[in-house]
């Protein structure tokens, strides 16, 4: 509602960011030793996608650590 009354363009939809295998099976490693932000880094470091990005590239990989 507040986007239509600042008059903001609707937001488009976001494209899934599909990791290069080697990297993809790094993170993977990370993950499943729960170390989340280490794979969000590398991720970052190897791909220069921004914090965002690289997050929901981690995340759809595999699940986190659980809470």
């Amino acid at each position: 509602m507040w986007r239509r009354l600042l008059r903001l363009p609707p937001r488009e939809p976001q494209l899934p960011v599909l990791l290069p295998e080697p990297l993809a099976g790094e993170v993977r490693e990370l993950l499943a030793q729960d170390r989340e932000v280490e794979a969000v880094r590398l991720t970052r470091r190897r791909t220069g996608l921004d914090l965002l990005l690289a997050v929901r590239a981690v995340q759809a990989l595999g699940p986190g650590p659980s809470a």
